[in-house]
């Protein structure tokens, strides 16, 4: 069961993860913020060069200016935010009692 809080999903106690499932999970946030960062090089290129030619300008600076700075962070944001919303999820990076795989770990606990 999960639960949203300012767009993380939470996972509730009696539904923890697995180790196997946390190692998913790292992976899937990783490939979309990999994915997220490929598509802000392209857009940030798009906006810097795709319109150098154009010859709007706004406070004497040019349009790509605006757009490859402000625009390229709005656009940053806006992604981060879509991520923290869709894939991120909240977990314990901890070891759980029955999960502990070091010995040393599993004889501290038997005591």
């Amino acid at each position: 069961m999960t639960v949203r809080t300012m767009g993380v999903r939470l996972y509730k106690e009696e539904n923890r993860m697995n180790n196997y499932e946390k190692y998913r999970q790292v992976r899937k946030e990783a490939a979309a913020t990999g994915l997220l960062l490929l598509i802000l090089i392209a857009a940030w290129i798009a906006a810097g060069f795709g319109l150098a030619d154009v010859r709007v300008e706004f406070f004497h600076l040019p349009l790509w200016v605006w757009t490859a700075t402000i625009g390229f962070w709005l656009f940053a944001i806006l992604g981060v935010k879509l991520l923290t919303a869709t894939v991120f999820v909240d977990m314990s990076l901890e070891e759980d009692e029955e999960n502990a795989v070091d010995a040393g770990e599993e004889a501290y606990h038997d005591k």
